[in-house]
């Protein structure tokens, strides 16, 4: 059997699932078996496939039956880099590296006090995607990211060694509980918290295979931030930015949080590539 035939069977048999985008998955994972990438493959699309049918097979069917294509091929591509991922991480998603981009911007062009000697803390850092990514991208950035997860730090820890994010280093604790007790202070804090209502609809294939506590913030999913907006002074300068990303349709609700535990500082809701709001930017002088 050919890499093109494979990829048409392959194809006929996701047809009736209720898969969406299905076919940069085959070839995801059929790079994947083949020990190559995408581009490259479309080079030897008539060449006979080099590894086990079987067990491709049985892959398919767990990824047709809602195991996520990332968990098959532990590898997720985020803001130019590959992390390995698993069951016991949220897989980052594509949005949140807008996010990333905004934080780059505002290391390179915001006002600090002294630019060269930057501290950023990520908080429920999970696979490590915002720190290593911002580590990576700032050399001389001093990160600190923490999760109450330690199956999660052993994933982010993973990722540092692979990555060499040599600038970025990890905390276990509950929230802002590990930099109070090592007393940081940052200058920059990065929140993707979990933000999905607790009764909120949400896909099997999330549903059935990441962690709850990185997806749920109890029952309207803003627990995470009011956590953060009432101690946030304990852990950020006296001039700082603390930046966040939500689910599109919580501005309103998240604006009333901000107004309420941020009386004299500025604020800026800003929309994703998709025209939702999607970002919250706090800026403490």
């Amino acid at each position: 059997m050919t890499v093109n035939e494979l990829i048409k069977k392959s194809e006929d048999f996701l047809a009736d699932s209720d898969v969406i985008n299905y076919s940069a998955d085959i070839k995801t994972l059929i790079a994947y078996y083949s020990k190559t990438t995408i581009s490259k493959l479309y080079a030897c699309q008539n060449d006979p496939i080099s590894f086990a049918f079987d067990q491709y097979w049985q892959d398919l069917t767990a990824y047709k039956n809602g195991k996520p294509i990332q968990h098959i091929t532990n590898v997720q591509f985020f803001y130019g880099y590959d992390f390995y991922v698993d069951n016991n991480v949220l897989i980052p998603r594509y949005e949140t590296e807008e996010l990333v981009d905004e934080v780059n911007n505002l290391i390179d062009q915001y006002q600090w006090d002294d630019p060269h000697n930057l501290t950023l803390i990520d908080i429920g850092t999970g696979s490590g995607a915002i720190a290593i990514s911002l580590g990576l991208e700032n050399p001389h950035l001093k990160v600190y990211a923490s999760d109450i997860s330690s199956a999660a730090l052993a994933v982010a820890a993973k990722n540092i060694s692979i990555l060499n994010a040599h600038n970025v280093k990890l905390l276990e604790g509950d929230m802002l509980e590990p930099f109070i007790k090592n007393n940081i202070k940052a200058d920059i804090l990065v929140c993707n918290p979990p933000y999905i209502p607790q009764h909120q609809a949400i896909s099997k294939r999330v549903k059935n295979y990441e962690p709850h506590v990185a997806l749920f913030g109890q029952e309207d999913g803003l627990f995470f931030y009011r956590k953060i907006f009432e101690n946030w002074q304990a852990v950020v300068k006296t001039k700082a930015i603390l930046c966040f990303e939500y689910g599109y349709d919580q501005k309103k609700d998240l604006e009333q949080l901000v107004k309420q535990f941020f009386k004299h500082s500025q604020y800026k809701f800003m929309k994703d590539i998709n025209k939702k709001w999607r970002m919250l930017f706090i800026f403490v002088l």
